[in-house]
């Protein structure tokens, strides 16, 4: 079963509704639906879900309307298809499928397999060559022309690849505008002919990992449908919080209000010169029920750990909805100026770089760096585990936890989950008998709190492990194995290797003060929503 994204839907917020697939002869651009990011035909590999929009406002590479998404050697006249012609009407339905990490022989270090296919195939509205136009998803200048492909590259970094075109129109070094043709879908191969499509990558810079090739599918959904459908009035939002507590607010989009869009957050520089972080704003507040007519529109996050540094830091917010009008929200931008504050607890450490990529943790919003003589201050404890294992039960799928040296630590609510990254997508499905046999430990805290030593070593600040409360509900963070002192100056330099204020915090202030304001502010517990915080994936 597929989901099915209608007109003017710009988020995959759930893979669990599902509609019926539409006949061929249905294939007409009002009729538009694909399938979640990461659905792949059944047999051509592992696909992955994100829902990043990496290329917010783009334009359609194609010029007109309808195209079709979906794979050219698993589908209809593939090599590896179920035979039949490149011709077949089944090639040119709905609903689009993804194909980025199609089993290929590229490296892909964003796909489960670790090797993918790159991009996208696109196919026109017809299988005839040279006929269709492709055009300039954004404005650039043309850095490379081989033998089948055409690469553009934007003022932000970003490169735009169009593949197997014949009738090609520019010249390397040109500067083209968005929208400007750039040659005709074809099977244009070195030589040697593929099927009629164009193949599309987007290639960026993703911290941690280098420049690689990301997932392009919801770009291209978002742009087709402001391609096919009427003019969209702009999103609305707005930013009702920003503190050491927490960054709060809500965005919603008036032509789909019913469907959680994006919030992106900049921090020091607005949408022009900073970096953007997506959320999916998906928690329940009720005050929205009444005051926009839908509840699911807030978001809630802890602010970046690395900007405690006791300074002052503009914080804007967009509210997106994948279109090119991604306007500021109300009250944008606010200002946060918060000095970081030592957590009781011990100190578990993180093994390399990628035990902190599977656990998620961020340099910019879960990480400080610390001097080896605040280091010293903290007891260790037990290592992290390499990788977190995240459980939950049939018969309580949204209730999540995370197995901890054999203890069963709840993860409070969705806001927490959103602080750690943690969905029930990711959980695995255990019995209730098996959760049960799983001793309660302590909830896991509202936060990572992550330490980085002059070496560059890692850290985590939590709770001991050890028997703690049953089930959903705690903060955890008490610090009962802290002793709530202050450093005492005994030669080593306690201020930390960052410019900001470093104290050690008793249990019953700093962060579980800090952090109490993360399950008391009103938000519903439901599903768990996953931001996306450009961590090292």
């Amino acid at each position: 079963m597929s989901i099915r994204r209608r007109l003017g839907t710009t988020l995959v917020a759930s893979a669990s509704a599902a509609v019926s697939l539409l006949s061929a002869g249905q294939a007409l651009a009002d009729d538009f639906s694909y399938n979640p990011p990461g659905t792949l035909v059944s047999g051509s590999g592992s696909g992955r879900f994100d829902e990043t929009i990496y290329a917010p406002g783009m334009r359609f590479p194609i010029e007109e309307a309808p195209a079709f998404l979906n794979s050219q050697v698993w589908g209809h006249g593939g090599g590896s298809g179920p035979g039949g012609s490149q011709c077949d009407v089944e090639n040119f339905s709905y609903p689009w499928w993804d194909n980025y990490c199609e089993t290929r022989s590229w490296d892909m270090p964003l796909c489960p397999s670790g090797q993918g296919h790159q991009g996208q195939d696109i196919r026109a509205k017809s299988c005839e060559k040279n006929v269709h136009w492709v055009v300039a998803a954004e404005a650039g200048s043309v850095t490379n022309i081989g033998s089948y492909s055409v690469y553009i590259t934007a003022a932000d970094g970003t490169r735009y690849d169009y593949l197997h075109m014949g009738s090609v129109q520019v010249s390397v070094g040109q500067d083209v505008e968005k929208g400007q043709h750039i040659g005709k879908v074809s099977n244009e191969f070195g030589g040697t002919p593929t099927t009629v499509h164009m193949h599309f990558n987007l290639r960026q810079n993703v911290a941690g990992v280098g420049n690689v090739y990301v997932p392009p599918y919801l770009s291209l959904v978002t742009s087709y449908q402001a391609l096919i459908g009427p003019p969209v009035e702009p999103a609305v939002g707005s930013l009702d919080e920003v503190s050491c507590d927490a960054i709060r607010g809500w965005t919603q989009s008036p032509s789909s209000p019913e469907a959680p869009i994006d919030v992106r957050l900049y921090f020091d520089g607005g949408p022009d010169t900073a970096i953007g972080h997506p959320f999916l704003a998906d928690l329940s507040r009720e005050d929205l029920c009444t005051a926009i007519g839908s509840c699911e529109h807030a978001f809630q996050v802890p602010p970046p750990l690395s900007l405690y540094d006791g300074v002052d830091h503009v914080v804007h917010a967009t509210a997106s909805d994948g279109s090119s009008n991604a306007p500021e929200v109300a009250n944008s931008p606010m200002t946060m100026n918060c000095a970081f504050e030592l957590p009781s607890g011990v100190r578990r450490r993180v093994a390399d770089l990628d035990s902190a990529n599977a656990w998620h943790f961020s340099p910019f919003w879960d990480e400080i760096a610390v001097s080896d003589g605040i280091l010293s201050t903290i007891d260790e404890g037990e290592d992290l585990d390499r990788t977190p294992r995240l459980v939950a039960t049939s018969s309580a799928p949204e209730t999540l936890y995370l197995v901890d040296g054999g203890w069963r630590r709840a993860v409070s609510d969705e806001i927490v989950g959103v602080a750690w990254q943690f969905h029930p997508m990711g959980a695995e499905i255990i019995s209730d008998e098996e959760l049960a046999a799983l001793p309660a430990g302590k909830p896991l805290r509202a936060r990572p709190i992550v330490l980085r030593s002059a070496s560059g070593d890692l850290w985590l600040v939590d709770d001991a492990p050890g028997p703690g409360s049953t089930g959903p509900g705690g903060l955890g963070g008490s610090g009962d194995d802290g002793d709530g002192a202050t450093p005492d100056g005994d030669g080593d330099d306690v201020s930390g290797s960052c410019d900001c204020v470093v104290g050690r915090a008793p249990a019953s202030s700093a962060w579980t003060t800090v952090f109490a304001a993360f399950v008391a502010a009103g938000v519903a517990r439901r599903r768990l929503a996953r931001g996306r915080r450009g961590t090292r994936p």
